[in-house]
Formats: C-alpha cells, structure tokens, sequence
C-alpha cells in the first residue's frame, strides 16, 4: 500500500491528540493528592503521613499510564500510514485512557475493595484489548513497515490483558493481592523484549 503524501499531517494530528489525552490523563492523577488548608504544625504533619496511600496509588497509576504511553508510541511507530479505521479505534482507546483517573482514584481510596480493582484493572485490560484491534486492522491493510513481527505486534498488548484480566477474580477473593498479577507483567514485558532482541541480532547476522 503505497504512502500518500498528505497521510503525514493526518498522523501527525492523531499522533497530536494521543500524546496530549495520555499527558492530560497522567497530570490528572495528581489532583487527589492534597491536603486541607488551615491546619496547625501537628496536623499537617498528621496529614501528610496520611498520604501515604494517595502516593502510593498516584506512584502506580503513573507507571501504567507512562507504560502503556511508551506501548501505544512503539505501537504508531511501527505503523507507516494510520487508516481511518484504525484512527477510529484510536478515538476510543483515547475515551478509555482519559477516564482512567477515575479507577485510579478509586483504587488509591478503596484499595480493599473488590470492585475498585476491578474497575481499574478493567479499564486498563480494555487500552490493551483496542490496541490489539488497532494491530489486527493495521496488519490486514499492510500499514505495518516491513520487517515488523507478529510477536513485536500483538504480545506487548496481549500480555498485559492477561495479567489485568487474571487480577479480576482474584480480587474477589483478596483485593490487596490481586495487584501483584499486575507485578508479574514486568518479567514478561522484559522476557519479551530479550527475545526481540534475540531475533533482531539473529536477523543482522549473514
């Protein structure tokens, strides 16, 4: 499928609105940290002990989030021309990553609760699911550049809705474990990465 000339500003625009709905997105997740006004010396320093749980949820919630930026940036770059289907999908990919915020509040607030796991891990395992559908219509049109893998395409995604989906049912039985599923992405992102690498050292080779 040969590039159109004008395709570059198109891309450019989509590429535009994904950048900024991701960085909107990830400065969102800073607005439920703060503390009342008016406090004395003690209560502020009670207060901001009190914290604790906010940063910590902020902590994950923006490691997510910048993961699953760094994912849909490799993804569009390996992309050489961005379809209209696939700009759509993107649209509502952007609705799922601008509400993530709101799980993410609740699970820095509710972390023992069921439903705020997962609410989150849902809202996540959804980004990953419709970047998989933006690799299966961007693989049947051939906007793939050459060269591009099948395991390069659809693992990064597939892993992660795995590990999101798997923390679902055990949050309904303890939501304080069910994150360590999420934990388990990062020997497998890693594993996957070694084996690209593997492949493209093979591949250079005579």
């Amino acid at each position: 499928m040969a590039v159109e000339d004008d395709d570059s500003g198109q891309d450019g625009r989509v590429l535009a609105l994904s950048d900024g709905v991701f960085a909107i997105a990830a400065t969102l997740l800073a607005l439920d940290i703060r503390v009342p006004e008016g406090l004395n010396t003690s209560s502020l320093h009670d207060a901001l002990r009190g914290l604790a749980p906010d940063l910590a949820g902020y902590a994950i919630a923006f490691l997510v989030i910048g993961v699953l930026w760094l994912g849909h940036r490799a993804l569009f770059s390996d992309i050489r021309r961005i379809a209209p289907s696939v700009a759509a999908v993107n649209v509502v990919l952007l609705g799922f990553v601008a509400l993530l915020p709101f799980p993410s509040s609740l699970l820095a607030n509710y972390s023992d609760e069921s439903v705020a796991v997962i609410s989150y891990a849902a809202n996540v395992a959804a980004i990953s699911a419709l970047q998989l559908v933006i690799v299966t219509i961007a693989r049947h049109t051939g906007s793939f550049r050459a060269g591009t893998q099948a395991l390069s395409a659809y693992a990064p995604s597939a892993v992660t809705i795995v590990g999101f989906a798997a923390s679902m049912p055990v949050a309904l039985v303890s939501p304080t474990w069910a994150p360590m599923c999420w934990l388990m992405l990062i020997p497998a992102h890693a594993t996957i990465g070694r084996i690209e690498n593997r492949r493209a050292r093979n591949a250079r080779e005579p």
